[in-house]
């Protein structure tokens, strides 16, 4: 053998054992980072309860019925350290204090709210929900067990909560800062006629004020005694909530704002001192002080107060009192948003994806009732009719249906709910507004002032039907009325038949006003007051299940991609609750913030016929 064949066989070898163990290396590490992925997606690790623990119920951002946006989307923008919005899932709260009240493990419960923004859909602190956390915090109390409110300051929304537990601490520095109930928006009247916009709208019911911000400068006599009438319910049930958890008159609350600066002044302008000597708070501590008052309750775990957040309680005690239902199942269908035609993400309600979810309910043998939670103050009439059918036929099948009203359930909110066997809402929810309108804009005015004009031929008077830069006929305006007209006969004769009401007595409380939901009681839009739980145990209760059912969320599936993805999200050292963007970023700005929700404004406006069932009612 020459010595060349003896090197190039030595050499061949080696490479050969190389390419091998190459594979292995490759295969191995291929083989851990599945195992790895598997892990994080299906993995059973849960946190564990220490023993005699606070419950620390912090909370973030706005309290909403679901996260908004796709999942995955929100997932892949974290990973991507883009900003995600701040949220608290109002179910989450609830029901980690309902369970911790009965779990020997927690001895106290501890509520730090500092960064909780607001709450549902209309901006500030939706009453409804923070009275729904409030119900649970006032039952975790009646088991002898205490509560903390540890806050730096408290704004209106806070403090509501913060009125619910035994002490109440507030920083030195800090604030309680109520201001009561109001809506206010711009009008732009004044403003169309100077660049000559016309807006033509079209609209059935006098209190149906949402196109009112195109057609005047301010508030109409009719709108002002329609809203009057619910912000000064909402501050009521406020009032009596807080006083009543406080031990205080019932005007505290008006005096503490009434004589706020007269008041200041005479403590020197302290605000958490006013606060103390109002009777707001129980003591004025640094936040080393706070946590120690809970240590000694208790006790001491890295230097701090033994504790675990909810999240991760609720991730604890995953399965640990579901009821052996079998098939006895109740579906709960979140109905959460804008209303707006198509498929569409959680945090809007879409009249093709909602109807899906609902239809997927009806076809599961499991599932025996169902309840719809909605938390919408409407959008499109066309969607909402959509959404109704798949109640109606539900209802059909045998299966009953119950809604839960949020936040608010009004125009095309309330649409959807009609239907239901049973109607529940909180005293604070907004409902109603039963109306309808349109409005297209035409800016030949406008261009005219530029010198720009519109010409041309067309085969029919309707031939420039809907040009932005012509104006609207009398012939479409008036075909326009007609089909709003009809919209509205369809809409209150539907609440006639549903509520076993004539359709004399639904106009007459119809006409677009809005009610808050101790009005709507009374005039028999809502059948009774309560939270999702009881609507879930009434649904059960219809449907003869007896004391064991289970409940069940119809949501989207997820992909295995998806939950994969969502898996390494989550486990990214910090929640999908909320992320911080370097200060580069542009979505960070409050512009940017702003158009975002100018554009979530605009997406309402997508009904096929331009027919709309939506209420403007952001009360701050």
């Amino acid at each position: 053998m020459s010595d060349r064949n003896f090197f190039v066989q030595i050499f061949g070898g080696l490479w050969r054992v190389w390419s091998v163990l190459c594979q292995i290396v490759i295969y191995l590490a291929v083989t851990f980072i599945v195992v790895v992925l598997l892990v994080a997606v299906f993995g059973t690790h849960k946190p564990g309860v220490p023993s005699s623990s606070a419950l620390v119920v912090d909370m973030h951002g706005n309290l909403v019925e679901q996260f908004s946006g796709d999942p995955v989307q929100r997932a892949l923008a974290k990973l991507l350290g883009q900003r995600v919005p701040q949220q608290t899932r109002l179910r989450d709260v609830v029901t980690a204090i309902e369970h911790a009240k009965d779990d020997n493990r927690i001895k106290a419960l501890v509520l730090e709210t500092d960064d909780l923004s607001g709450g549902g859909l209309l901006g500030g602190a939706a009453l409804s929900d923070l009275r729904d956390i409030g119900r649970a915090i006032r039952d975790f109390r009646a088991t002898g067990k205490p509560v903390f409110a540890l806050n730096d300051s408290y704004n209106q929304g806070q403090y509501y909560l913060a009125s619910m537990a035994n002490t109440v601490f507030i920083h030195p520095q800090g604030q309680v800062f109520l201001h009561g109930y109001g809506i206010y928006q711009p009008y732009f009247k004044d403003a169309l006629d100077k660049l000559g916009v016309t807006v033509n709208i079209f609209r059935v019911g006098k209190y149906k004020s949402a196109v009112e911000p195109f057609m005047l400068n301010g508030m109409s006599p009719d709108a002002r005694e329609d809203w009057g009438a619910v912000v000064d319910t909402l501050w009521t049930l406020y009032q009596q909530d807080v006083t009543k958890a406080r031990a205080l008159k019932a005007d505290a609350l008006g005096n503490y704002i009434t004589g706020l600066d007269d008041n200041l002044a005479k403590v020197g302008g302290s605000g958490a001192e006013l606060a103390l000597q109002s009777g707001l708070v129980d003591k004025i501590a640094s936040e080393d002080q706070m946590a120690a008052a809970v240590e000694k309750v208790v006790g001491e775990s890295r230097h701090s107060f033994r504790q675990i957040g909810y999240r991760d309680y609720l991730q604890a005690v995953d399965g640990d009192d579901v009821l052996p239902g079998g098939d006895n199942t109740v579906g709960v269908v979140v109905a959460a948003g804008d209303i707006l035609t198509g498929v569409q993400p959680p945090g809007a309600i879409g009249g093709d994806s909602t109807s899906q979810l609902i239809r997927k309910a009806r076809y599961d043998d499991g599932i025996k009732a169902l309840v719809l939670r909605v938390d919408s103050p409407g959008g499109s009439a066309f969607a909402s009719d959509l959404i109704l059918r798949q109640i109606e036929l539900t209802k059909e099948a045998g299966k009953p249906v119950v809604v839960s009203m949020g936040s608010v359930a009004a125009s095309g909110g309330y649409w959807i709910s009609m239907a239901g066997d049973k109607i529940y809402a909180n005293q604070a929810t907004l409902t109603g507004s039963i109306g309808i309108f349109g409005l297209f804009p035409t800016f030949d005015k406008t261009l005219a002032k530029v010198g720009i004009h519109s010409d041309g031929v067309g085969t029919t008077p309707l031939s420039d039907a809907f040009n932005v830069m012509r104006p609207m006929s009398p012939e479409l305006q008036k075909a326009f009325q007609l089909s709003v007209d009809n919209g509205y006969q369809q809409f209150i004769t539907n609440v006639a038949h549903n509520r076993d009401m004539s359709v004399a007595a639904v106009n007459n409380i119809a006409q677009g006003r809005v009610w808050s939901g101790e009005q709507a009681k009374k005039i028999g839009l809502v059948d009774t007051f309560g939270n999702l739980q009881d609507a879930i145990a009434e649904a059960a209760k219809l449907a003869k299940l007896g004391p064991h059912y289970s409940v069940r969320y119809i949501e989207r599936p997820l992909s295995f991609t998806d939950r994969l993805l969502i898996s390494i999200a989550n486990n990214n050292n910090s929640h999908l609750t909320g992320t911080l963007l370097p200060s580069s970023n542009l979505n960070a700005l409050p512009w940017m913030d702003q158009l975002q929700q100018l554009s979530d404004v605009l997406k309402v406006f997508s009904d096929p016929r331009g027919v709309y069932a939506y209420c403007f009612c952001n009360i701050q």
